[in-house]
């Protein structure tokens, strides 16, 4: 890392940096929409994080302001008969990127993880993006599975009868 970053839970002060973030997480993705996440999304995303010790909201400072954010989950893991971290959402801006923060990022979830048990941190990462894989590879290993998805905007609804 270039110059130290400080990682903390996001609040409500960070509503506006989250939603820039957000938007733009948005707009890279694949099948990211592009629509522009609110201050008050963002907001409530916060206050949801705050109050569910199940969802970890964390965001980077670096250069004066939040330009990264990780959102990551703590769930029961059946395999291993405890808990893991499901880390599933990382972005880094643009113009902070090199400098360590999404590794900061995925450490400092680390450390929690191993602070509350987790037997494993886990994440996704699209195919071809091939800056993150390379940092992936070289923090962890490839999971011994697939991943697949069932988009459900589509779907029917399910009848109740």
């Amino acid at each position: 890392m270039v110059e130290p970053a400080t990682l903390r839970a996001l609040t409500a002060e960070d509503a506006a940096a989250l939603a820039r973030l957000m938007s733009a997480y948005r707009t890279a993705m694949p099948d990211g929409s592009g629509l522009p996440v609110t201050r008050d999304e963002a907001r409530a995303l916060i206050a949801r994080a705050g109050e569910d010790a199940g969802l970890l909201l964390l965001g980077a400072e670096w250069d004066g302001g939040v330009c990264a954010f990780a959102l990551a989950f703590d769930l029961p893991e059946i395999i291993a008969g405890g808990r893991a971290g499901q880390l599933d959402d990382l972005f880094v801006a643009p113009g902070a990127r090199g400098k360590g923060l999404a590794r900061a990022l995925i450490a400092e979830l680390a450390g929690i993880g191993g602070a509350r048990g987790w037997s494993h941190l886990r994440w996704l990462v699209p195919r071809d993006n091939l800056r993150a894989k390379r940092l992936y590879e070289a923090i962890a290993e490839p999971a011994p599975w697939d991943s697949f998805r069932l988009a459900l905007r589509d779907q029917p609804a399910a009848s109740s009868g």
